[in-house]
């Protein structure tokens, strides 16, 4: 991939072969294809080919023969990345064997390779048969044996990854006829009975068949287990423990992380019915989504939302435009594996931008090939739909010492259309009979076109020596959702560009310490051609400079630019603690930006689109040198396990970053570095097997913007709401401290997980546009700060794999400590979030699935003056996601059909400037979707 930069640095590419920038790993699987079949009393050999990025210094295989226990066996590097392991015969004896696989990295910890304990491999055993059973008398069943406890847990050592010596079990002897009833069914349940007679400590046990009394002769040869039977579905981990890298770069359960955060995996994206990034993190307790009047979607964590301050990751590459912050960040969910959210400056690891919170896509690169179909739309007013169609395809296949892996995503809708009644422009349109006087101003256009294609491959130079590199691009086209300082413009036209680039070696140097070297680099490219005023717009009397055929526009186009390199290092330094070290550099740059405009000053047609008179030329403000930053950061972090419940976490990261320096005029003279120190500590203290609390403190900051610092628009009527750039702006800072606690309780075959957490955010020098004037805004740093407080919680009720009830809350204050006490509240009540949701099986093949959101206010970060006096308020809302998904067809297929907003509920959105669009932002109404899902 290639990269135009608009200045050679030779300084960076030394920096490039010795700095980093750290990156998550990812996921260790152990690619197997078991036999349909193998032979009895003789040792069956296992081979796995291991792949990911996690380094994993011991695999080990997991097996139990009929009515036996799981046993472990040792897997051997042969060569290159192949594993071997040996089932030893005497656990060889029909019906069947069952085995699956995990690793463990050098710290202990336990990472899943191939299949469960509650979803084994299964493989059949032909040969000699089990000894037959002698006809009995019948007699009264004896009642069954209680099942094992749900709450038993594996012991601590088996928890920490160390290995129990394991002696080779003999051959088994025939077993003696069991003397009781033979159910009056073909041997399948006695097979299978057998295979399930032990389960593992956390599995279920199926109730017993009612036994008819019959007298029956023995079955010469046992029939072999179905590859997919029911007991195994009933049987389906469903009480897995959500896992997470963005903590500390290595998959861990959440519960267990230094973090507050959640992790969604494919099944539960599915079951909330959810088709984008933003519909999931809707659903995240302390997370709001919002849209402004560009049809951006807006992150808000914890009641305060600003672009720049949440940090979005596609598999570890940062998605955040250097200009501007935003991040197109909405992509379909189909071919995305998880997503992973942190809430507050959970990490040291990943420097300027990981603020208010941090999320990652993480996409899906299972070997095979996965894709999906969707259509739908919404409802139009005159009859039919406004459609939507998407298709997405993923895959990965492997070859000897060669992994190649891509994704892709097309979207195209034309979106719901919602009239927006009255706008700024009200009384000259309806004077310039530009509408009826019971027409709406205007109405919302949210048509959308997205391209995403990924591509990648991991090269396995040696068994300690790996290579990956993978390349993306998105593409976005779409209209404005309601236009430009909240009036409409139906002609808008926003476009967007995104290249990514990243290689990545890594080795092993020993079984301590794990090197890692990046190089990575990107390209924004934004095109954003807003219509202010309807076609035929007059701004003043019948002179033909103040005819506006096509309507007043402007038009921004900004390219930006990323290249940096990284270094880092995982160290075991002894059993139970892992350190991680690392460096990394990185140049940002502004390579283009224009900002053109087909009305003058004094709001009069130009010939063509042009730069307005008195602008200034960002890019050559102190000879060029403000429109690029550099950054150079160091972090260290150290997870350490204490004893056995008590792990602790403390990491560092100081960073310099190139600012602009200004005079006592405020006129840029060059630039400066700024230092910024960033410690983190995390407590977690797993009181019981059950009950696990956490202690966080964490400290972050985040520089302005280039747009924040830079941009100056030309004073007009008609860009009202534009703010202004400020170079003496400084970075904010971020205190924040968290208390949680993560509860998990058994009630019968049934489980409970309980988490909840309260927090206190102290900002310093928070970046704000306050508006004073009505117009033209200047971004300023509010002084006296700003802080936040509240708590958060969630409940997940998970009765089997398809029967599962969650439900989260939140409630927070925010106060700008800037305003006077009895004004300092963000919002006149306390910002609240509710949601909660239900997926139940109907049958054997169809669930059913329901999702409710509710909320109150959202909001800018601001009380502002004008706000002071015009007070509005945003309505609660409620919407409703119902959905009917089917199980597998075939093995291969699936159907889903989801309806959301279904109840067509008025939600809306906050606007920059109430008084121009006063019934706010209407949001998407009532919408269907039919997907058909396909694997093989």
């Amino acid at each position: 991939m290639k990269f135009a930069l608009s200045r050679p640095h030779s300084f960076l590419l030394a920096c490039v072969l010795l700095m980093a920038r750290p990156v998550l790993a990812q996921d260790s699987s152990l690619l197997h294809t078991p036999p349909a079949q193998a032979q009895a009393r003789e040792a069956f050999v296992v081979d796995g080919v291991l792949t990911g990025t996690q380094r994993i210094s011991r695999v080990v295989i997991r097996y139990r023969g009929s009515g036996e226990p799981y046993t472990e066996a040792p897997m051997e590097l042969q060569y290159g990345d192949l594993y071997r392991g040996t089932i030893p015969a005497g656990s060889m004896a029909p019906p069947g064997v069952e085995y699956y696989m995990e690793g463990f990295t050098a710290g202990g910890e336990r990472v899943p390779l191939f299949k469960s304990a509650t979803r084994p491999a299964r493989v059949n055993i032909a040969g000699e048969a089990p000894a037959p059973r002698a006809p009995v008398v019948v007699q009264a069943p004896e009642p069954p044996p209680p099942p094992p406890s749900r709450t038993s847990r594996p012991s601590r050592a088996e928890r920490r990854g160390e290995r129990k010596p394991v002696a080779e079990p003999e051959p088994a002897p025939p077993r003696a006829p069991e003397r009781k009833p033979e159910p009056a069914r073909g041997s399948d349940d006695d097979d299978m009975a057998a295979l399930t007679a032990e389960l593992p400590p956390g599995e279920d046990v199926p109730a017993e068949r009612p036994a008819a009394p019959v007298r029956r002769a023995p079955e010469p040869v046992a029939a072999p287990a179905p590859d997919h039977s029911q007991m195994e579905e009933d049987l389906a981990l469903y009480t897995a423990e959500d896992t997470l890298a963005l903590a500390t770069r290595h998959e861990q359960s959440v519960k267990k992380v230094p973090a507050i955060a959640a992790s969604f995996g494919r099944e539960q994206i599915r079951s909330l019915g959810a088709r984008t990034v933003a519909d999931v993190l809707d659903v995240v307790p302390g997370v709001t989504i919002s849209r402004d009047v560009q049809g951006s979607y807006r992150t808000a964590i914890r009641g305060l939302r600003n672009d720049a301050e949440v940090l979005f990751l596609l598999n570890g590459h940062r998605l955040n435009s250097f200009f501007d912050g935003k991040a197109l960040m909405n992509l379909p969910v189909e071919n995305l594996e998880r997503i992973e959210v942190i809430r507050g400056p959970g990490s040291s690891l990943y420097g300027a931008g990981a603020f208010l919170g941090v999320v990652n896509l993480v996409t899906q690169r299972a070997e095979g090939v996965l894709s999906a179909v969707s259509a739908g739309g919404f409802p139009k007013d005159e009859g039919g739909l406004s459609p939507t169609v998407d298709g997405h395809v993923s895959g990965a296949y492997h070859l000897e010492g060669l992994e190649l892996f891509g994704d892709a995503d097309v979207w195209y809708q034309k979106g719901d259309s919602m009239a927006i009644q009255e706008d700024a422009l009200n009384t000259e349109t309806l004077a310039q009979k530009l509408r009826d006087a019971l027409d709406p101003a205007g109405y919302t256009q949210d048509d959308r076109f997205l391209v995403n294609v990924g591509l990648g491959g991991r090269y396995n130079l040696s068994s300690k020596r790996h290579l990956t590199a993978s390349a993306r691009l998105m593409s976005e086209n779409r209209a404005a959702l309601v236009g430009l300082f909240d009036t409409m413009g139906p002609d808008s036209r926003l476009k967007w560009l995104v290249l990514l680039g990243d290689i990545t070696y890594e080795q092993d140097v020993n079984e301590q310490v794990h090197l890692r070297a990046r190089l990575y680099g990107d390209r924004q490219s934004t095109d954003r051609l807003f219509q202010i005023a309807p076609r035929g717009f007059r701004t003043g009397s019948d002179d033909a400079t103040q005819l506006f055929a096509e309507g007043l526009l402007e038009q921004t186009l900004v390219t930006v630019s990323t290249v940096g390199a990284s270094l880092d290092t995982d160290l075991s330094l002894f059993e139970g603690n892992r350190l991680s070290l690392g460096a990394v550099a990185e140049l940002q740059m502004l390579n283009g930006y224009s900002y053109e405009t087909n009305y003058t000053a004094d709001s009069r047609l130009r010939p063509s689109l042009a730069t307005p008179e008195g602008l200034v030329d960002i890019l050559e403000l102190a000879g060029g040198a403000a429109a690029r930053r550099l950054t150079f950061g160091v972090f260290a972090q150290d997870q350490w396990t204490v004893v056995e419940p008590l792990t602790l976490t403390l990491g560092i990261r100081v960073d310099a970053t190139q600012l602009p320096s200004v005079d006592s005029s405020n006129v840029i003279t060059g630039t400066q570095l700024v230092p910024s120190i960033n410690p983190r500590v995390g407590l977690v203290f797993s009181a019981t097997d059950s009950l696990v609390l956490k202690l966080l403190y964490g400290r972050a900051f985040r520089p302005p913007t280039m747009q924040e610092l830079l941009e100056k628009i030309p004073n007009t009527y008609y860009n009202q709401g534009r703010y202004e750039g400020n170079p003496s702006l400084q970075p904010a800072v971020v205190n924040t401290l968290e208390a949680g606690a993560d509860l998990v309780r058994t009630s019968g075959e049934s489980r409970v997980r309980l988490r909840a957490n309260a927090f206190f955010e102290s900002f310093s020098s928070p970046i704000a546009a306050v508006d004073t004037s009505g117009n033209i805004v200047p971004v300023l740093n509010r002084d006296l700060g700003v802080r936040v407080y509240g708590v958060e919680a969630e409940a997940r009720l998970e009765a089997s794999r398809r029967a599962t009830a969650w439900v989260n809350a939140s409630l927070f204050r925010a106060e700008d400590l800037e305003l006077p006490e009895s004004q300092r509240y963000l919002t006149d009540t306390p910002q609240a979030r509710f949601n909660a949701g239900l997926s139940m099986p109907i049958g054997d093949l169809v669930n059913f699935d329901l999702v409710v959101r509710t909320g109150a206010e959202r909001r800018n970060n601001t009380r502002t003056i004008l706000e002071l006096i015009r007070r509005y308020k945003i309505p609660a809302y409620s919407t409703i996601t119902a959905q009917v998904r089917s199980e597998p067809i075939a093995d291969h297929f699936e159907l889903a059909l989801v309806v959301q907003n279904a109840f067509d509920s008025d939600q809306r959105d906050d606007v920059p400037r109430p008084d121009r669009v006063p019934g706010l932002l209407p949001r998407d109404g009532v919408s269907a979707f039919l997907t058909l899902r396909a694997h093989n």
